[in-house]
């Protein structure tokens, strides 16, 4: 697979030989995609049904379906963009890993979804890591086409968190699973917005930096139409201890044998 040397990198993900192409101006993937696609993973291990249709909502370059993906290949994964050169990375990262028999890429608006192509109510699990910046919560001056992408990846532009939920009720099957990973910060809001939808949460996983900071960051995994019971508190996930080395817990999710 060509990539361009100029303006993209190619990345190995140290997973079952999988790697990915990155713009090296545009949006990057970070640990929040490498958590996401750890607890997606290890929270789809309860299922029985094969093989698992899978939706991710606002892929970027395909880092987390990618990831996903080299983790299960048990997986059928779908995954939709709206950037258009994003899209583009995506689709060329399936082709990359040899993943086309079970990945696809949509360049379309989730809140276009459900679609003829992409028909709802009838993925078993949806994830997400939508934008964690409101417009308000930050300016951004530069017009020019990464920076335009920058924002789009990192502020509510074109969906809300609220959006990115909604849509996911809307793709999921009776039963099905919904992840997200989220700042803490926004955990009441999005709580409230999951009850409203009828997204029952029931594993929730909070991610501090170091154990004597507050969390950044929260792991949700909520259930389409689920009982009002059995909502589960996971101990904390610690990434860096007091010599800012990996902790064991974060040491054992990037390891090619987890």
């Amino acid at each position: 697979m060509e990539f361009d040397q100029k303006t993209e990198t190619m990345e190995d993900l140290g997973r079952n030989g999988a790697r990915l192409i990155q713009s090296k101006d545009g949006f990057r993937f970070g640990e929040d995609t490498v958590l996401l696609a750890w607890f997606v993973s290890e929270n789809l291990r309860l299922r029985q049904a094969r093989p698992i249709r899978v939706l991710e909502l606002g892929t970027n370059c395909g880092a987390g379906s990618i990831l996903l993906a080299a983790r299960r290949s048990d997986l059928r994964i779908d995954g939709v963009e709206r950037q258009k050169e994003a899209a583009e990375i995506f689709q060329r990262n399936i082709e990359l890993n040899s993943y086309s028999d079970r990945m696809r890429g949509f360049c379309m608006d989730l809140r276009d979804l459900p679609s003829p192509e992409i028909p709802g109510n009838v993925y078993d699990a949806v994830f997400m890591n939508p934008p964690y910046r409101k417009e308000e919560e930050g300016p951004v001056t530069s017009t020019d086409r990464h920076s335009r992408e920058l924002l789009e990846a990192r502020f509510a532009v074109h969906g809300s968190v609220d959006d990115f939920l909604s849509c996911g009720k809307k793709m999921l099957a009776s039963g099905g699973d919904l992840f997200l990973v989220d700042r803490a910060k926004d955990f009441s809001s999005v709580m409230k917005t999951c009850m409203e939808l009828n997204l029952i949460p029931k594993r929730i996983t909070f991610v501090h930096p170091y154990a004597e900071k507050e969390a950044t960051l929260f792991l949700l995994s909520a259930k389409k139409g689920g009982k009002m019971t059995g909502t589960v508190i996971t101990p904390p996930l610690i990434l860096r201890d007091d010599t800012r080395e990996y902790t064991p817990q974060l040491k054992k999710i990037y390891s090619e044998d987890n």
